[in-house]
């Protein structure tokens, strides 16, 4: 019985790391931190990170357009380190360490030596995705930790034949769903993978169910939130599918695949993909058929290209243990070195593109060297980092205009600001200026509307005058602002005073609700 359920008894290890396999894994888990640290602050705020602070401070079980975990991090970080950039993506940081670190734990775990181990850890170190997600607050960082620790998990089960393991797998994956809904979608490829697969035994497992049910259970307030706000998050998503995610055909979706993880750790994680499918990695077959399944939802339902990223640590795992286990047959013991420093020079001549190491005109230049100029639209792959401009001059421009009413007509004045990066840029930076919060259709910031009390005053944020014009009819541009750095559509920024709606703008969010 125990030949047919792991039939490769060589792939089990003992349950102790070994000092020097623990300190390699723990050493490169540390190098990602450390790499982050330079750049961490180097650009401003990104609109996302203000979004999700203004929504830690609505703390709630749901928001409009994501799950809650990631707002209260950013709730968690205000509260420990004040208005601190560092601090808020901190948290992100050492999620991509621990992801590192459980990767080459997986890596280990299905017969990896020590380079097997480290050539894990460099292309999730490498990836470019990776770098991006984790040098922000944002939900994707959080996403790949959840991923691979539940991967580990299912590792962990399938060579020690544990089922009682199972719990540990709900509470991972109740988290995920925390922080990102797309957790279901890990929890189909894992329930049809199984199925696929001599795994389908556990189905006789009360552990099975008693873990799908704590997963649940993390669910539930989010649930409740969504039943009582009419579903937003299904209607936002079906927007996003209409709308952004129609643009990206499947081809792009698989180019992007090796763009996003790297073009040399191609190499590693379809390699992985042929080694968990073959004799050799058919004990841990079932981590293959969850990448392939999920894949083929988001190939064929319609996704942006980033959603897989949190899938790759497995198959980068077992990809580099199949190169070494080739390298190793073959006696080539100069491609070790070789391939790691290769990996390395090439992370590092990506990594600009990910993190704001140069200045976003050099990292520009960058990318016209890489694509060969190919690229018409540069923003395709710089736009989140010029998002990380022009925060400060926009809210200066806003108190500005806020300080030159009278004290009588600021009572009677609203903040009206379009998108939810310029609302919550007034929410944080404003503050200190004393402006009132913002208001915004975007989003959550709907959903906390308007302000009780009268008011006959709207200062316009972000709004063109000929948008606030179709508003009001009295429209005043009070600042224009020409931002740079920024991407060409945020600038120049106005700033407006409007009076006299055509229609009140209590009707205007009734009819304009985000989804």
């Amino acid at each position: 019985m125990a030949n047919e359920r792991i039939p490769e008894q060589r792939y089990l290890v003992p349950a102790v790391l070994p000092r020097r396999d623990l300190t390699l894994i723990g050493g490169l888990a540390l190098l990602k931190i450390l790499i982050h640290l330079p750049v961490l602050t180097r650009y401003g705020y990104h609109h996302d990170e203000l979004y999700f602070i203004a929504c830690g401070q609505h703390l709630s079980f749901g928001y409009v357009d994501h799950a809650p975990l990631v707002p209260w991090i950013a709730r968690l970080a205000e509260t420990l380190f004040g208005q601190s950039l560092f601090g808020l993506r901190i948290f992100s940081v050492l999620a991509g360490g621990a992801a590192v670190f459980l990767a080459g734990l997986i890596a280990r775990r299905i017969g990896a030596g020590r380079l097997a181990q480290a050539l894990t850890c460099v292309a999730m170190i490498m990836a470019p995705v990776y770098l991006r997600t984790g040098n922000l607050l944002n939900l994707t960082a959080f996403e790949i930790l959840f991923w691979t620790l539940t991967f580990y998990l299912l590792v962990l089960i399938i060579q020690e034949d544990n089922p009682q393991l199972w719990p540990w797998v709900g509470v991972v994956m109740g988290l995920g769903l925390l922080n990102k809904h797309s957790m279901l979608f890990l929890g189909f490829g894992l329930v049809a993978g199984l199925a696929l697969t001599p795994l389908r035994r556990h189905f006789r497992s009360p552990w099975l169910y008693t873990a799908g049910g704590i997963a649940l259970l993390f669910l539930i307030p989010n649930f409740i939130w969504q039943a009582g706000h009419d579903w937003p998050t299904l209607g936002f998503v079906v927007n996003l599918r209409a709308g952004v995610m129609s643009r990206i055909s499947p081809f792009q979706f698989l180019f992007g695949q090796l763009l996003y993880i790297g073009p040399l750790s191609a190499v590693l994680w379809i390699g992985g993909l042929v080694f968990l499918f073959g004799r050799k990695g058919r004990p841990f077959r079932l981590l293959g058929w969850i990448w392939l399944i999920v894949f083929v939802l988001l190939l064929f339902s319609g996704s942006k290209i980033y959603y897989l990223a949190p899938a790759y640590s497995t198959l980068l795992a077992a990809g580099s243990v199949a190169l070494e286990h080739w390298i190793q047959k073959r006696a080539r013991s100069w491609l070790k070195p070789a391939i790691i420093s290769l990996l390395l020079v090439t992370g590092v001549g990506l990594a600009p593109l990910s993190l704001p190491m140069l200045s976003i005109d050099k990292t520009e230049g960058l990318v016209r060297i890489i694509t060969f100029g190919a690229l018409k639209n540069i923003y395709e792959l710089t736009g989140d980092l010029r998002g990380m401009f022009g925060w400060k001059e926009r809210v200066d421009a806003v108190a500005e205009v806020h300080s030159s009413l009278t004290p009588d007509e600021q009572k009677r004045t609203i903040i009206f600001a379009s998108g939810y990066g310029n609302a919550g840029a007034v929410d944080l930076l404003g503050k200190a200026r004393g402006l009132p919060r913002a208001r915004s259709l975007a989003m959550t910031y709907w959903i906390w509307g308007l302000p009780k009390g009268p008011f006959d005053t709207v200062i316009g944020v972000g709004f063109p005058p000929e948008a606030a014009e179709r508003i009001f009819n009295q429209v005043r541009v009070a600042a224009k602002v020409e931002l740079k750095n920024v991407n060409p559509w945020e600038t120049p920024f106005y700033v407006t005073v409007c009076r006299d709606p055509k229609v009140s703008l209590e009707e205007i969010w009734r009819k304009n609700r985000p989804w």
